[in-house]
C-alpha cells in the first residue's frame, strides 16, 4: 500500500494525521508549518517521519496490542503527580509528554484539560512582577512610612496636618469592556469610537479619614502636579500637606521641585507647607490608591450602559471616586 493510498483507505484521525505528517514532511515542508497545520507538537512529526522511514507503512497504523490509547489507572496517577513539579504547563507540551511517554493522544482538548485540573492547575492569567523589587527594602520602607505617620497623628487629629496618598490613572475609553453574564448565542458590544482615548487623573487618598480627593488633568506632568498640589491646598486651607508617593519624574524634578521649593523657603523642615516622602521603588501595590483606581474601573464595567460615550465614562469614573470612603486594608500597614 502506498503512503496516498493509506491516506484515502484511513478512517481514524489519529492514523491520518501521522500519514498527512509523514506526506508533507516528503514534499520538503518544514516541520513547524506542518505542526502548525495539523495542530500537533513537531515532536509528533519528527517521530512519525523517523517510523515511516524505518519501519514503512505498517509503522503508521494503530497498535491497539501494545497500547489502548488511555492512560492506565498507575500511569494516571503517576502523570498527575509529574503534573505538580511544575508551577505552569502549556498544553503543546502536556501533549507532547504524553505521546511521547505513554503513547496517547487524545482526540479531545478537554481530555487534557481534565488531567490538568485533577492535577489541581487552572487556567489563569500571567501576572507581571518587576524584576528590580527589593522585597526587603518594601518592608524597611513600610516601616518607616509607620514610623512617620504614628509621629504625625497628634497634628492630624489637632487639624493642622493632612496626610495623603498620592497617585495618578490614565482612564481609557476601552476600560469599560469587560466581563459580564450574557446570553451564549449573543455578543455584549460596547459603542467605542477610540479605545485609546484616554483621561488622566491625580488621586490623594486621606490615610487617616479614607477621603478621595480626585482631579482630572490632560496627562501626567510636572505642571499637572504642581496644578493638582495647589488644588490641594486649597482644599484644605491652612494646613500642611504631607504626600506619599512614587519615584515618578515628574514627582520630583523641575516644575515639581521648583514650586516644593518656592512655598518651603526658609522654613524649618517641620513646618513645610508640603512634605512629600517616597514609597519604596518598583512596588506600586504599596500604594492603596491602586486599588481605588481598580474599583473605580470595576464599577463603570458592571454600569457600562451608563457610560456609552467617552464623556459618561469619566462621569461615572469620577463621581464614583468622590462619593467613596475608602478603609482598604493595606492603610492598616501604614496606621
Amino acid at each position: 500500500m502506498t503512503l496516498d493510498e493509506f491516506i484515502l483507505a484511513s478512517s481514524d484521525v489519529r492514523e491520518l494525521k501521522r500519514a498527512l505528517a509523514v506526506k508533507m514532511s516528503l514534499n520538503d515542508i518544514a516541520h513547524t508549518l506542518i505542526s502548525t497545520i495539523l495542530q500537533v507538537s513537531e515532536a509528533f512529526v519528527s517521530k512519525w517521519v523517523t517510523c515511516y522511514h524505518t519501519e514503512g507503512i505498517t509503522a503508521l497504523t494503530l497498535q491497539y496490542e501494545g497500547s489502548t490509547g488511555y492512560l492506565s489507572p498507575a500511569a494516571r496517577q503517576e502523570l498527575v503527580a509529574y503534573l505538580q513539579t511544575q508551577t505552569s504547563w502549556r498544553l503543546e507540551d502536556l501533549i507532547q509528554h504524553l505521546e511521547t511517554r505513554y503513547h496517547v493522544i487524545y482526540q479531545s482538548p478537554q481530555s487534557y484539560y481534565d488531567l490538568l485540573t485533577e492535577a489541581g492547575l487552572s487556567w489563569k492569567r500571567t501576572q507581571p512582577v518587576n524584576s528590580k523589587k527589593n522585597d526587603a527594602q518594601v518592608l524597611e520602607k513600610r516601616g518607616e512610612l509607620k514610623d512617620t505617620l504614628t509621629a504625625l497623628a497628634p497634628a492630624v487629629h489637632q487639624g493642622t496636618v493632612s496626610v495623603f496618598m498620592e497617585d495618578e490613572c490614565h482612564l481609557l475609553w476601552g476600560d469599560v469592556c469587560g466581563y459580564v453574564w450574557g446570553r451564549r448565542d449573543q455578543r455584549i458590544e460596547i459603542p467605542v469610537t477610540n479605545i485609546r482615548e484616554r483621561q488622566t487623573y491625580y488621586g490623594a487618598l486621606d490615610v487617616f479619614t479614607g477621603e478621595f480627593l480626585v482631579q482630572p488633568y490632560p496627562a501626567g506632568k510636572g505642571v499637572y502636579t504642581v496644578e493638582y498640589l495647589k488644588w490641594l491646598q486649597a482644599q484644605r486651607p491652612g494646613q500642611r500637606l504631607v504626600l506619599i508617593w512614587d519615584g515618578a519624574s515628574y514627582h520630583k524634578y523641575a516644575e515639581t521641585r521648583a514650586y516644593l521649593e518656592t512655598i518651603n523657603a526658609g522654613l524649618l523642615e517641620a513646618d513645610w507647607r508640603i512634605t512629600c516622602v517616597l514609597f519604596a521603588p518598583h512596588a506600586p501595590e504599596q500604594n492603596p490608591v491602586e486599588d481605588a483606581w481598580l474599583r473605580a474601573k470595576t464599577f463603570v464595567r458592571k454600569n457600562f450602559t451608563q457610560c456609552l460615550t467617552f464623556a459618561n465614562l469619566k462621569k461615572q469614573f469620577s463621581e464614583f471616586l468622590r462619593q467613596q470612603v475608602f478603609e482598604f486594608p493595606k492603610l492598616a500597614w501604614y496606621r
